[in-house]
């Protein structure tokens, strides 16, 4: 970890819309395919993550390991189902009864709380090839995957869908307490879990070229989901699968057959286990909600879609990058 400077600064909660106390987290790689003074680069996290943070850190990869990284709510799910079949035969049995968590667990979400076994041990336990998921960004992710060259999927999605989906899922789950008005204000100001959000994506997308990262958006998975399959079968190294193999695909990755698959239902009953350990009384939370390209369109006031409209361009604007490179929207 010599190679890794890190600073904890403990940020306390601002008001009562955040039920659990934030800590701004940097951490110094050197190994990362960017040219960028990572010290300065932050990222928000519970405190008790950046006091336990050295688990990811020197998380030990595997040579035929691949990652979807993401912010959250930007089509992780369908991202890793997609790849976990690809990496495993098509095995469409196991995709529609085993929980997505245990065949492709999410890093780091268990260091916040002390279960058993932690994710860090289930992916250790897991046999190979590995799929596993992260919602860190570059300067977070553990040092081996930028020493050995890791493979990377990232999807990204465009940023009024993304809060919507994060704000329905983080009042759900009882994490925030507020309007979607202050939501908005928080992830704009990057306060919250993962953020900023710009800084997340924007670097995977400097990085976009690198043949080990695969970069694509949740609206060019709805759009064109044989094409998105086809390149990611190129770029795991799996053959081209056949046209019966694809239109099998294409059906078991429809939103609604996800959602309502014996897999799907588990990992729904996951989350409800998470929002009563939360005190949440919400009955109608969902974590597959509606999967639609645009749904911010009725859960936005136009004041905030317009406001988020001119955030996103200053920030792409500043990049050298539109929304149709960068989303293909």
């Amino acid at each position: 970890m010599s190679a890794n400077k890190i600073y904890k600064s403990t940020i306390l909660k601002e008001n009562s819309n955040l039920t659990w106390n934030l800590a701004k987290l940097y951490v110094n790689q050197t190994n990362i395919p960017l040219v960028k003074d990572w010290s300065n680069r932050s990222i928000m996290v519970p405190v008790n993550f950046a006091n336990n943070f050295d688990e990811i850190l020197n998380f030990k990869r595997r040579e035929d390991d691949t990652w979807v990284v993401t912010v959250m709510k930007s089509g992780t799910t369908w991202t890793q189902e997609l790849a976990w079949l690809i990496l495993n035969n098509y095995d469409f049995e196991t995709a529609s009864t085993k929980v997505l968590m245990q065949r492709s667990p999410y890093l780091e979400f268990s260091i916040n709380k002390n279960r058993k076994p932690s994710t860090i041990e289930i992916a250790n336990n897991l046999p190979s090839p590995r799929l596993l998921k992260s919602h860190m960004p570059a300067s977070a992710l553990p040092s081996d995957i930028w020493e050995k060259k890791a493979k990377i999927i990232y999807v990204t999605r465009n940023v009024k869908d993304v809060v919507v989906s994060n704000y329905r899922f983080q009042s759900g789950l009882g994490l925030f307490t507020g309007s979607i008005d202050e939501f908005v204000e928080y992830f704009m100001n990057g306060s919250l879990l993962n953020l900023p959000f710009w800084d997340h994506v924007l670097e995977f997308w400097q990085m976009r070229n690198d043949p080990k990262i695969f970069f694509t958006s949740y609206e060019r998975l709805k759009k064109d989901i044989r094409s998105v399959i086809l390149e990611l079968c190129k770029f795991l190294e799996k053959p081209k699968p056949s046209e019966e193999i694809l239109e099998k695909m294409v059906e078991h990755l429809d939103f609604e057959n996800m959602k309502n698959s014996h897999a799907g239902k588990l990992q729904q009953q996951r989350i409800d286990k998470l929002k009563d350990e939360n005190n949440n009384s919400s009955s109608d939370f969902q974590f597959m909600r509606r999967g639609i390209v645009g749904s911010y369109k009725d859960e936005l006031s136009t004041d905030l879609a317009k406001k988020l409209d001119q955030w996103t361009e200053f920030h792409l604007r500043k990049a050298g990058v539109t929304s149709e490179e960068l989303f293909g929207i």
